[in-house]
């Protein structure tokens, strides 16, 4: 079984939206995404999302009809925390992640750490469900332990 697989329209719609509504500066940076189909822990939490910087071999070898060049980040997303979220969430999700990308002054793509200013962002665009990152988690991780549990009965 592989890692990752191709994003389906549900993902590539809803992040257009969110790029398109929140991020318009963003459009013109190509985005690889992708979906993580297995369980994935950082700082002992699970990662229902990332964004990265491609290595110069990844740009190299992510060059198609779209990103000419390559890439300039790649988006990795849960899959079944994916499956599992609403819209709203899914939104979050992908907003959450884009809030990372920064353009230097070169017009270089970059990427920051969680800023100040978009944690009071964040949490004034998810005051109607603030726990929505928290409830996510708990969703997937029961469902990735029920599968575990089936896995070993099996």
């Amino acid at each position: 079984m592989h890692r990752y697989e191709e994003a389906d329209d549900s993902l590539v719609e809803v992040f257009l939206e969110v790029l398109e509504k929140t991020f318009p500066k963003y459009g013109n940076l190509k985005f690889k995404l992708i979906y993580d189909l297995k369980k994935r822990i950082n700082k002992a939490q699970l990662v229902l999302a990332s964004i990265e910087l491609p290595s110069a071999k990844v740009k190299f070898f992510s060059q198609d009809e779209i990103a000419v060049d390559g890439y300039d980040y790649i988006m990795t997303v849960d899959k079944k925390a994916w499956e599992l979220a609403d819209v709203a969430t899914k939104q979050r999700v992908i907003r959450h992640e884009l809030r990372h990308v920064f353009i230097d002054e070169k017009g270089t793509p970059k990427l920051i750490g969680h800023e100040i200013e978009d944690f009071y962002a964040e949490i004034e665009l998810n005051k109607d469900d603030p726990e929505w990152r928290r409830t996510l988690v708990m969703i997937t991780n029961d469902v990735y332990e029920q599968e575990r549990l089936m896995a070993k009965e099996g």
